[in-house]
């Protein structure tokens, strides 16, 4: 009997063998990138930023071999901000929050500091950007969204976006797989265009790879969230924002650092 179970052994393992010389085993796809980029219709544009070429730098993230500035975003819990001690300190712009939208009734607000920071922004010779914080549930709401910030703006001249920040709070917004997310982002980058100003994106990793539809948002600005010292989100991005504990001389706390790339 023991003989038998070896001799059966042994003819699976030779067996195995066999189909494993004239059947190996498939290798995972490889995407051919350029193939993709030649089918029809658009396609979220592949990441062409090198890992090895992050550095830091005087306590910020930088890039080899591709112009940059570096940067901040902040809001109201910010507090009293010394913008032109921010400005000494080696930081070239900043995002500021114009607003945000309840996440319990749904009513729009103006940031406590949004017109401090703004206005003592630009006096420190900074580029000028600013996002609203959404939790609009519709194309519509964050239509609506677009129309208020650019109210508050009021012509105001910036050398940045006006960047759509949705982002899960419990309320009255659902989970991200239930949002119409994409529609979103672009009825609120639509309005903030046709009223005469750039407009952006922020997201972070997951909602890049999971709710959004990059490839619909590539002729608007993107702003990645990814915490790190080598981002390596694989689709485009125009900016990350890779801490939320930074530390920057003007600013009491921690602060969210950006790293901003500019067109080749």
């Amino acid at each position: 009997m023991d003989r038998i179970r070896k001799w059966i052994t042994l003819s699976l393992v030779v067996v195995a063998i066999l189909v494993g010389l004239f059947y190996p085993r498939k290798e995972d796809p490889v995407l051919d990138w350029d193939k993709v980029m030649d089918l029809p219709g658009p396609v979220a544009a592949r990441s062409t930023y090198l890992s090895e070429n992050y550095y830091w730098e005087g306590g910020f993230l930088r890039y080899k071999d591709r112009e940059h500035r570096i940067g901040v975003d902040v809001s109201a819990y910010q507090g009293d901000v010394d913008w032109q001690q921010v400005a000494d300190s080696g930081v070239q712009f900043a995002v500021i929050r114009a607003g945000y939208r309840g996440s319990t009734a749904g009513e729009l607000y103006v940031d406590d500091s949004f017109y401090n920071n703004l206005q003592q922004a630009k006096d420190a010779d900074l580029a000028v950007g600013v996002y609203f914080f959404s939790q609009a549930v519709t194309a519509e709401e964050a239509r609506e969204e677009a129309v208020y910030v650019c109210e508050l703006l009021d012509g105001a001249d910036l050398e940045l976006p006006v960047y759509y920040d949705w982002e899960y709070l419990d309320g009255r917004v659902p989970p991200a797989a239930s949002m119409p997310m994409t529609e979103c982002a672009i009825a609120f980058c639509e309005e903030v265009k046709e009223r005469g100003y750039l407009p952006g994106v922020y997201f972070n990793q997951d909602y890049g790879y999971n709710y959004l539809d990059l490839a619909q948002l590539r002729g608007y600005h993107l702003w990645l969230a990814e915490y790190g010292n080598t981002p390596a989100f694989t689709y485009h991005y125009d900016c990350v924002q890779y801490t939320d504990s930074g530390s920057v001389p003007g600013i009491s706390g921690p602060v969210d650092l950006d790293l901003l790339f500019l067109p080749e």
